[in-house]
């Protein structure tokens, strides 16, 4: 299949467009003027079901639905389009929205990497032994848009490209070598493997000459926006290659696959893919999100998990979205993504080491709600730190009052960071 990609324009062309509800057009012109929109054939034509819109999660995943907005600013959108307004007249009101919709996204300057008193551009470490890697070219795109990425504030935008990414692929060099403690790399972006494996390996080949870094990582939606990018395009074999080069340098090389359905592993093109990944002696491991209106069920989780270890996957981490849209989400109360990942654990037969869940990962601390527990005759959930730049803040449990309806744990930046260090 030839890859051919539709952006908000594009796709009003296609025979796709004419098969939505005039109430799913007018949220699809409206909303892919605040938020970018791609998708792509294989995505059109392998995973959504036309005949079920409503209640398709696929559709839900790629197409752009209201709650992505307050009620209050879609309501008046709506208005104002209802009665003949002019979409460039309502540019003013869609920039409002596009202000209020950009992800807060909390830093910690400790995870800046530095030299000589100036920041490293493009490298970013959240983890004592990790550092995630921004070259230029891999934070410009993805084979198609999940509707709930909080990173859509990059796409299309040099600004923020330009001061967020390296060009020069031995940038991350001389840091690694004086931090040996640092021994995983991790590629991500928007997504690395929309480029071209020679492109890649300009980006790898430097860090190989690093003697500490012994797991490659790149995160990455390929495998089910687009798997025949390991299958029949021309690229496939070249990408794989790189794959193997990277494994018989002594790497571990890490495929950490984004999924968030089980619809997306169940044709014969992404089992196929699959295959070819695992024989170059890479490691799938898989995380994604629980999402309201997607995968916000037990059995949802029960058939994702399970499809994954069929074929030889690994079940990860199961994400709870943070407050990065103040204004609306497609977050689900926390005791129901301790209920959906407990009972979903129980029920998944073959896992063959743990996996983590539900997770915030809050681009500062990874936190877990571990469990619910009661002290002092309340209940709470046990929110314990997996990782931080703040050593001492790993292993840290803080309890906070349980609400059976409450969709946030508060500022989890401020809780796990070291109380000398906010003072």
């Amino acid at each position: 299949m030839k890859y051919i990609s539709y952006n908000s324009h594009s796709f009003q062309k296609t025979k796709y467009y004419d098969r939505l509800s005039q109430a799913q057009k007018d949220d699809f012109i409206l909303l892919s003027k605040i938020f970018y929109f791609k998708t792509n054939n294989y995505v059109l034509e392998n995973l959504i079901d036309w005949d079920n819109l409503e209640n398709d999660p696929m559709f839900r995943l790629n197409f752009l639905h209201k709650n992505v907005i307050s009620a209050q600013d879609y309501d008046q959108l709506m208005l104002f389009y209802k009665a003949g307004v002019k979409i460039k007249e309502l540019h003013p009101f869609i920039e409002t929205i596009r202000k209020k919709t950009t992800p807060q996204i909390p830093y910690d300057d400790k995870c800046f990497p530095k030299q000589g008193g100036q920041r490293i551009q493009g490298l970013y470490r959240s983890f004592n032994n990790v550092v995630s890697l921004f070259p230029d070219p891999m934070l410009k795109t993805c084979h198609a848009y999940c509707s709930y990425c909080f990173r859509w504030i990059a796409f299309n935008n040099t600004e923020v490209q330009s001061n967020t990414t390296y060009q020069d692929p031995n940038t991350p060099v001389a840091y690694l070598k004086e931090n040996p403690e640092i021994n995983e790399v991790l590629f991500t972006g928007a997504d690395p493997l929309t480029l071209n494996a020679n492109k890649i390996k300009q980006y790898v080949d430097p860090l190989l000459e690093v003697d500490s870094v012994k797991t490659i990582r790149f995160n990455t939606k390929a495998l089910t926006w687009w798997p025949f990018r390991f299958t029949t395009d021309k690229d496939a074999d070249n990408i794989l290659e790189l794959f193997r080069y990277i494994v018989s340098s002594g790497r571990n090389l890490t495929f950490c696959a984004h999924l968030t359905h089980a619809r997306e592993l169940q044709n014969d093109h992404v089992i196929e893919a699959t295959r070819k990944i695992q024989a170059t002696g890479a490691k799938i491991i898989c995380q994604g999100p629980v999402v309201e209106g997607i995968n916000d069920t037990v059995e949802d989780w029960v058939a994702l998990w399970s499809q994954e270890i069929a074929l030889g996957m690994q079940p990860y981490y199961m994400f709870v979205e943070l407050n990065h849209n103040n204004e609306a989400s497609f977050r689900i109360p926390l005791a129901k993504a301790v209920h959906i990942f407990q009972e979903a654990e129980k029920r998944v037969k073959g896992l063959q080491q743990p996996f983590n869940g539900p997770v915030f990962m809050n681009d500062v601390h990874c936190v877990s709600i571990d469990e619910v527990t009661t002290e002092d005759n309340a209940k709470h959930f046990a929110l314990k730190c997996l990782a931080s730049p703040y050593t001492e803040s790993e292993g840290k449990v803080t309890l906070i009052p349980y609400d059976e309806h409450t969709r946030s744990a508060g500022d989890l930046v401020s809780m796990f960071t070291p109380q000398e260090v906010t003072e």
